[in-house]
C-alpha cells in the first residue's frame, strides 16, 4: 500500500510540470503543390492565430486533441480535425487549400469540415488517424472504423471483409501516398480483400479518403471502393519514439529526421502479434499469428520537389488450438479450416516534381503475395488424407505517371500506367463441385501486362456555385484478344456539384468503371492450357449517384444519397453455376477455377449520415443504409447476392472528459445477409464428406434462406497520462460486448463419432459409392466477444 501511495505521488509530481508540444503545417496550393501565405487557427476555446508563409510553426502548444483551421486569401479554408499533441514532440502536417475559380468581391465562407473534390461531390468520406483509434470496435484498424460510414457491410465479427453499396470485397482498392497496395490484411483472401487483421500503421496516416463512388480518373480498377491512404509526416525537432503492448500485438515506432538539414526524414514500425495468445486463452478453435511492417523515408528540396520511399509487409501464421472446447461449432472449424502460411510485400517509391503550372508525379511500385494451404482430412497428416496442397505467387511491377496543369480556369489531371505482371501456382486441389468431385493439378505460369490513360478536368461556374468535372480513362490487357483493345474498356465520369443555398448543395456523378477479373482466374491453367483465356472479359460497372449535403454548424454534417449500379462480364463459376460475386468473405480462394463472363447484376439503395467531429469534446456518426443487391444464377435470373443486406444502422458516438478521459461505444445493426442451404443427403454420403470434410451446399438453391439479424455493441475507454517530455494511454476496446447471437442461420454439421472418434457409417454393408455417414446438427456457438487492451507510451 505504502509502494502505491508514493507511485501515486510520483506520477501526480511528474504531470505538474510543462506538457507542451509544437506543430508544423505546411500550407501549400493543392493543386499546384507551391506554398501559400496563411493563417491557422486553433479552434475552440480562445481561437488564437497563427501566420506564415509555406511554413507555420505553432510553437508550446499543451499537449490535447486540437482541430486546426487554415486559411488563405483567395482559397476555400480547410482543417485539419482530431490532432493529438503529444508533450515535447514536434508534429508536422501538409494542407492543400482549394483556389476560388474567380475573384469576388465578397465572398460568404462557410467552415466545411468535411471533404469533397470536385471529382467526387458524392460517396467521399474522409476519416483521421484520431478518430480511427478512438472508434470503438476498431482496435486501431482503419478498415473496422469504416464501418462506421453508411453503404458499408461486412460477415464476421473478427475480419475485414467489406462489401460497398452490395458488391463483393474483390472491388476493393488500396493506395498509400499514390502507390498501390494489393494487400491490406493478414491472411488475406487471395483473389477479394478482406482478412482478420489490418497491416498498415495506423499511427503513420494522417487521413484516409474513402470513395465508395464517383471514383477519379486516375485510378484503375476499381468497383465499390477507394482508400486512399495518407501517411503524415516525420517530426523535426529529432527522433520520437512510440511502443504499443497489447493483449493481441506489441509494436515499435520510430519518426524523426535523418540529416542534420532535416531535409531527410523517416518513419519506421514494426509489429509481432499476441493474437494467438488472446484467441487461445478465450478458446477459440484456431490460432492466427503474424509480423508486419511499415516505413516511409522522404526528402524534401528548397524547389519543393520530393522524392519518397515507402514499404510495408507482412508474415502470417496459423496453428490449431487443440486444447479449445469440444464443442460442435469448434470442432467444425478444425476440421475445415487450412493450415494457411502467407507472406506479402509492397514497396515503392514517388518524385513529385514542381513546375510553374502544376506538378508532375512519377511512382514506381513492386509488390508480391505468397499463398499457401495445405488441409488432411480430420488433419490426419498422411499420403492418402491430403486434400489439397496449393500454392501460388502474385508478383507486381507498377508505374505510374501524374501530371495536374491548369489551361484559363479549367484545371486538368492526365497520365499513365503500366502493370508487369506474374502469376504462378503449383496445386494439387481436390474439391466437391455442384455435380462432381474434382481433382486438379495445377501448374500455371503467366506473364501479363496492363495498361491505361487518362484525363479529367474540373472548372467552376456561377461565382463558384456550381462545379462541373469531366474525365474519361482506358484500361486494357495482352491477356488475350477480349481484352487488348484499350477502347473497348473506354471509361468516361461526370461529376456535378451545385451549392443552392448558404450549407446546402446538390451533387451528382456517374461513371462507368472497368476491372479485370483476377489473378487466380486468369491464371487457372490445367494441362498447359490456360482454360479462362478465351472468355475471360473486364468486369464492367456502371454507376449512378445522386444526393443532398447540408454542412451546419458546429461541425454537423448531414447527407443523403441513392446510388444504382449495373454489373456486365461478372466472372461466373462454371462447376458450381454461380456468380463469384457470391463469395469472398472467408479464408481462402476465390476464382481458382474454370470460369467466363456471363455473370451481371445490378445493386441499389439509399443512404443517410449525420455526423458531427469533434466539438466542445463531443463527437458522433449515425449512418443506415437501404439496399438491395442482386447477382444472375445459372438460368439469367438475378437473385439476391451473399451481400444483400437490406438494412444497416450503426450509431458511433463518444466524448472526452476531464483528466484525459475518452470514452466511446458503437452500436452495429445489420439485417440477416441470404445464405445458400446444405444439401444433407449428398453431404453425408462417405466419398464425399472425406473429400468436403463438412456439409457441402445446395446451389441449385442459391442463396434461398436468410441469416440472423446481426447486432453487437463495441465500446472503448481511454486515459492519458501526460509528463513533461512523454505521454501514457492506456486503453480497453471490447468488441461485440454481449456476445451477440451467430449472424449466420445454417446447422452447424458434422459426423456422429465412435469410441475412436471415428465417423459412423450407417450401412458400413453398402457399395462403398452409397455408404453415408450418419451426421450431428446443431447450432452455432454465440459470438464471443473480444475484448483488447494495451498500453501507448509516446516519447
Amino acid at each position: 500500500m505504502k509502494f502505491k501511495l508514493i507511485l501515486l505521488f510520483f506520477i501526480s509530481s511528474l504531470s505538474l510540470y510543462s506538457q507542451v508540444g509544437s506543430i508544423n503545417i505546411n500550407v501549400f496550393d493543392d493543386f499546384s503543390k507551391k506554398p501559400l501565405t496563411a493563417t491557422v487557427k486553433i479552434l475552440g476555446g480562445n481561437e488564437e492565430q497563427f501566420s506564415g508563409t509555406g511554413n507555420i510553426l505553432i510553437s508550446d502548444i499543451s499537449s490535447g486533441t486540437y482541430t486546426f483551421e487554415i486559411v488563405s486569401e483567395g482559397y476555400s479554408p480547410s482543417y485539419l480535425n482530431e490532432i493529438n499533441v503529444v508533450p515535447n514532440q514536434n508534429l508536422t502536417f501538409s494542407v492543400g487549400l482549394t483556389k476560388f475559380a474567380t475573384d469576388i468581391q465578397e465572398v460568404t465562407i462557410t467552415r466545411k469540415a468535411y471533404k469533397t473534390t470536385a471529382e467526387s461531390p458524392v460517396s467521399l468520406r474522409n476519416i483521421t488517424s484520431e478518430e480511427v483509434q478512438k472508434n470503438a470496435g476498431s482496435n486501431r484498424d482503419v478498415s473496422k472504423a469504416i464501418l462506421s460510414f453508411p453503404g458499408v457491410g461486412s460477415t464476421a465479427t473478427f475480419r475485414n471483409d467489406l462489401f460497398i453499396r452490395g458488391g463483393s470485397s474483390a472491388e476493393n482498392k488500396f493506395y498509400i501516398d499514390g502507390i498501390e497496395v494489393p494487400v491490406i490484411n493478414h491472411f488475406q483472401t487471395q483473389g477479394a480483400s478482406g482478412g482478420p487483421r489490418g497491416i498498415i500503421t495506423v499511427d503513420f496516416i494522417k487521413d484516409v479518403d474513402f470513395y465508395s463512388g464517383a471514383f477519379p480518373a486516375k485510378r484503375n480498377g476499381v468497383l465499390s471502393s477507394l482508400f486512399e491512404f495518407n501517411l503524415k509526416q516525420a517530426r523535426k525537432d529529432k527522433l520520437g519514439y512510440k511502443a504499443v503492448l497489447g493483449l493481441d500485438d506489441m509494436q515499435l515506432m520510430v519518426d524523426g529526421p535523418l540529416s542534420k538539414d532535416q531535409s531527410w526524414s523517416g518513419l519506421f514500425s514494426a509489429r509481432k502479434s499476441n493474437l494467438q495468445l488472446l484467441f487461445k486463452g478465450i478458446g477459440l478453435p484456431f490460432l492466427p499469428s503474424y509480423y508486419d511492417t511499415t516505413f516511409k523515408i522522404s526528402k524534401k528540396y528548397k524547389s519543393g520537389d520530393e522524392l519518397y520511399f515507402i514499404g510495408l509487409g507482412a508474415i502470417d501464421k496459423f496453428e490449431f488450438n487443440d486444447n479449445a472446447k469440444k464443442t460442435l461449432s469448434n470442432l467444425t472449424l478444425i476440421d475445415r479450416l487450412p493450415n494457411s502460411p502467407q507472406w506479402n510485400y509492397t514497396v515503392g517509391a514517388g518524385y513529385r516534381h514542381l513546375v510553374e503550372n502544376g506538378n508532375w508525379l512519377f511512382t514506381w511500385s513492386r509488390n508480391m503475395l505468397d499463398n499457401q494451404a495445405i488441409k488432411y482430412y480430420r488433419n490426419i497428416e498422411t499420403p492418402q488424407n491430403l486434400l489439397y496442397d496449393y500454392q501460388s505467387r502474385e508478383a507486381e511491377n507498377k508505374v505510374r505517371i501524374d501530371r495536374n496543369f491548369k489551361l484559363n480556369d479549367y484545371q486538368f489531371s492526365a497520365g499513365t500506367n503500366v502493370n508487369f505482371a506474374k502469376y504462378s501456382n503449383n496445386s494439387t486441389i481436390k474439391q466437391v463441385n455442384r455435380n462432381t468431385i474434382d481433382f486438379d493439378q495445377i501448374s500455371s505460369e503467366l506473364n501479363l501486362v496492363q495498361y491505361g490513360l487518362y484525363l479529367q478536368t474540373s472548372k467552376k461556374f456561377l461565382d463558384d456555385k456550381m462545379q462541373l468535372s469531366v474525365g474519361a480513362r482506358i484500361d486494357g490487357s495482352n491477356y488475350s484478344d477480349l481484352t487488348n483493345n484499350p477502347f473497348e474498356q473506354f471509361s468516361p465520369r461526370f461529376s456535378l456539384n451545385y451549392k443552392f443555398a448558404e450549407n446546402w448543395a446538390a451533387n451528382f456523378n456517374t461513371g462507368i468503371y472497368y476491372q479485370l477479373p483476377a489473378y487466380t482466374s486468369l491464371g487457372f491453367q490445367l494441362s498447359n492450357n490456360l482454360v479462362n483465356k478465351n472468355s475471360l472479359k473486364y468486369i464492367q460497372n456502371t454507376h449512378f449517384v445522386g444526393g443532398l449535403e447540408f454542412n451546419g454548424k458546429d461541425n454537423l454534417r448531414f447527407t443523403l444519397e441513392g446510388y444504382y449500379k449495373k454489373y456486365k462480364n461478372y466472372p461466373f463459376s462454371l462447376r458450381n453455376q454461380i456468380s463469384l460475386a457470391n463469395i469472398g468473405g472467408d479464408f481462402g480462394v476465390v476464382g481458382n477455377e474454370p470460369v467466363d463472363s456471363r455473370g451481371f447484376g445490378e445493386t441499389y439503395g439509399v443512404e443517410f449520415l449525420a455526423q458531427k467531429r469533434t466539438l466542445n469534446n463531443f463527437y458522433g456518426i449515425v449512418a443506415y443504409t437501404f439496399g438491395f443487391s442482386k447477382f444472375s444464377d445459372s438460368a439469367g435470373n438475378l437473385l439476391p447476392s451473399s451481400w444483400d443486406s437490406r438494412h444497416i444502422l450503426t450509431m458511433t458516438t463518444g466524448k472526452y472528459f476531464k483528466r484525459n478521459w475518452n470514452l466511446g461505444a458503437r452500436f452495429r445493426l445489420q439485417s440477416g445477409l441470404p445464405e445458400t442451404p446444405y444439401d444433407l443427403q449428398r453431404s453425408a454420403l462417405v466419398n464425399i464428406w472425406n473429400v468436403s470434410n463438412g456439409p457441402v451446399q445446395d446451389f441449385t438453391q442459391l442463396n434461398s434462406l436468410r441469416g440472423n439479424v446481426a447486432h453487437q455493441l463495441d465500446i472503448r475507454a481511454e486515459k492519458k497520462w501526460i509528463f513533461k517530455k512523454w505521454q501514457f494511454t492506456t486503453y480497453v476496446d471490447v468488441v461485440n460486448v454481449y456476445g451477440s447471437k451467430s449472424a449466420s442461420n445454417l446447422p452447424v454439421v458434422n459426423l456422429q463419432r465412435d469410441a475412436s472418434d471415428n465417423g459412423i457409417i450407417a450401412n458400413p454393408n453398402a457399395p462403398q459409392n452409397q455408404q453415408y455417414y450418419l451426421l450431428e446438427t446443431g447450432s452455432a456457438d454465440k459470438n464471443t466477444p473480444l475484448p483488447y487492451f494495451g498500453f501507448i507510451f509516446e516519447f
